[in-house]
This record gives structure tokens, C-alpha cells and sequence, in this order.
């Protein structure tokens, strides 16, 4: 005999079979719940207590600075603190550097002196570079000699910042007599210790053979590891020589990739080689509307590579429309600041 269920009783039985499965999932959960826990006083229990490992002050210094490598200002400023707390000495002087260069805190040499002097005090030999490397900025004769003097304390206890910082004044021969050999030497034993902004540079040298032989092997590798910490002179680098093949194969897509990340960090130069690439590029897809924002971006950076192609563009109305007066004015802008292409164009214009 056929049974028929109305559809009333149909839906009260649907309900009932929905709440069974309901109870009995519960249950399940319930008793799965009652097996994970732990008895008291086994190995097991004693585990989920346990606190969780405090980071080491080197270890919260890493992370500051990877903060930093990610633009989070305010939680690198946070895990400095916490570094400096816990003893590191060392994260005195990045505190200071933050307030240096104006990042999350407001831009303030005094701030920065005072942290760095704190950093001194506290065994840091990078404090005595940092406010070293300050006052040979200075235009008063008294201050750069005495920063010098700093600078090369700093050096003779083995300082890597300090290091970078000595073979820049002997590169630009300024404040100490120009000596490429005696640079690249301090540059070798500031990259030894892990100094990324010491590896860009000897990686530049190696580039071009500026005392030291021409290596592209060893520019690469030294631009890498510094490009891999975050330096954006060495992003930058590391993108042009991908973009010109100088020495290696060529590599648009790498070149993109570099100088994309230089350009995040607010790179102004690898805006515009970027934007560049993705307007002429032959590997990468060509995006002309993101290229003029990174243009833009740079010229009111005050790029003039970026300045002078935002300039054509707008004599030409590429992408953008035609105001011939506004792109010359930023082409005249860029030769001001010695772009050979601007000032050859400016000229060819008068002709």
C-alpha cells in the first residue's frame, strides 16, 4: 500500500529530520571538544600555559626594520621602542634615523641628534656616524671637520654606516682628498657586515669600474642583496641594468619588478624609469594611463627625467590633452636641473 504525506505533515517531518541531525552534529562537536582538551597536570595541559617566547631585541629590530622596508612607519617606530627597551642600543640610533628623515614623526634634526646621542651613550657607534654624517652637511668649516672626526671614530670601531659614510666623502673628494681605492675598501668592509646601502654603491662601482675592475657579476649580486633589504638606490639600479641588459641579459620583466618596488618606497627616479618602461617598453604590457601618474608623481618630486617626458607628452598630447605651453614649461624646468635631453630639445626648439 502506497503511504501519501501531505504536504503539512511533509514539512513537519523535513523539521524534525532537520533538528535530529542538528542534536546529533552538536553532540558530536561536543564530545570531540571534551577529547581535545587536555587531563589536568599532563604534559599536554602543561603546554597550552606556557608563554609565549618573548622576541629578542635583535629580533625586534629586524622587524622595525622590516616595518620600515613596508613603509608601516608607525610600527617600525613602535618596534624600535620596544628594541630599545630591552637593551638594544642599535635601536636608539633607528629611532633617531626615523625622526631624520621624517618618517611617521615629524622631520627633525634636533629629535634625531638627541636619539642618536642617546645611542652613543649606549655603545652605538653608527650614533657618532649618523651625527657625523649630519654636521658635514653643514656649510659652517667647524661642524664638517668635526663630523669627519665623528665619522672616522665611528669607522675605527668597526662601524658599517660609518664605513659607508667615509667612502662617499672620499668619492666625492669634498671634505677628504678624492680616493676611489681607499672608498671601494671601506665600501667592501661595510657590505661584509650586511650594510645594504655599502653594497648599492660598491655594486655601482663594479658597474663602472670606479676603483675597483669592471665586474657585472659582482654588481649583481651586491645590487641583489641590497635590493632584497629594501635600499632603493640598489631597486633602482638593479631595474636598469635589467632594463639595458648592461652586463646580463636583458629582463623587462625584472626591470618592472625593481623599480616598482623603489618606486613604492617613493623613489622618484624609479617612478619615471618605470613609467618609461611601461610607455616603450617590449616585454611588459604597455599602460600609458599608469605611466603618466608615476610621471606626474615624479615631476612633482622634482625629477627631471620624469618632468622632461611629462613635458612631450603634453606637447603632444599623448594621453593626455595637448597644452603645448605647460609641457615646455616643464621641459625648460627639466634642463634647469642639467637633463642633457631637455636642454638639447630646448635648444632645437629656438632653431
Amino acid at each position: 500500500m502506497n503511504l501519501r504525506i501531505i504536504p503539512e505533515r511533509r514539512a513537519t517531518l523535513s523539521a524534525l529530520l532537520a533538528a535530529m541531525l542538528l542534536s546529533s552534529a552538536l553532540s558530536l562537536a561536543q564530545g570531540e571538544a571534551r577529547a581535545s582538551i587536555p587531563a589536568p597536570g599532563s604534559p599536554e595541559a602543561a603546554a597550552q600555559h606556557e608563554p609565549l617566547p618573548v622576541p629578542s631585541p635583535d629580533e625586534l629590530l629586524a622587524q622595525g626594520r622590516m616595518a620600515v622596508f613596508a613603509r608601516d612607519y608607525a610600527d617600525a617606530l613602535r618596534l624600535f621602542r620596544q628594541a630599545a627597551t630591552a637593551g638594544s642600543a642599535r635601536a636608539l640610533s633607528a629611532i633617531g634615523d626615523l625622526h631624520e628623515r621624517g618618517f611617521g614623526v615629524a622631520r627633525s634634526d634636533r629629535e634625531a641628534t638627541v636619539w642618536y646621542r642617546k645611542a652613543i651613550a649606549a655603545g652605538d657607534a653608527q650614533g657618532q656616524a649618523r651625527i657625523g654624517f649630519m654636521l658635514v652637511r653643514s656649510a659652517t668649516p667647524a661642524d664638517v671637520q668635526l663630523g669627519v672626526a665623528m665619522i672616522r671614530q665611528a669607522v675605527a670601531k668597526g662601524d658599517a654606516f660609518g664605513q659607508f659614510v667615509l667612502a662617499t666623502l672620499y668619492m666625492q673628494g669634498r671634505v677628504v682628498p678624492r680616493d676611489d681605492a681607499m672608498a671601494a675598501t671601506l665600501l667592501e668592509a661595510a657590505s661584509a657586515q650586511g650594510e645594504p646601502s655599502a653594497q648599492s654603491l660598491l655594486g655601482q662601482m663594479y658597474l663602472e669600474g670606479r676603483g675597483v675592475p669592471m665586474h657585472a657579476g659582482m654588481a649583481l649580486m651586491l645590487l641583489t642583496e641590497a635590493a632584497r633589504q629594501g635600499d632603493t638606490a640598489a631597486q633602482n639600479r638593479l631595474g636598469a641594468l635589467f632594463r639595458k641588459g648592461w652586463g646580463i641579459e636583458r629582463d623587462e620583466q625584472e626591470a618592472a619588478y625593481w623599480l616598482e618596488r623603489a618606486g613604492e618606497q617613493g623613489d622618484n627616479e624609479a617612478r619615471a624609469n618605470l613609467a618609461l618602461l611601461l610607455m616603450t617598453g617590449r616585454e611588459v604590457r604597455h599602460d600609458l594611463a599608469k605611466a603618466l601618474t608615476l610621471l606626474r608623481e615624479a615631476a612633482d618630486g622634482g625629477n627631471a627625467l620624469a618632468q622632461f617626458h611629462l613635458g612631450l607628452c603634453l606637447i603632444e598630447g599623448r594621453g593626455v590633452p595637448q597644452d603645448e605651453a605647460r609641457g615646455m614649461a616643464l621641459v625648460r624646468q627639466s634642463a634647469s636641473l642639467g637633463l642633457d635631453d631637455a636642454q638639447n630639445y630646448v635648444r632645437e626648439r629656438k632653431q
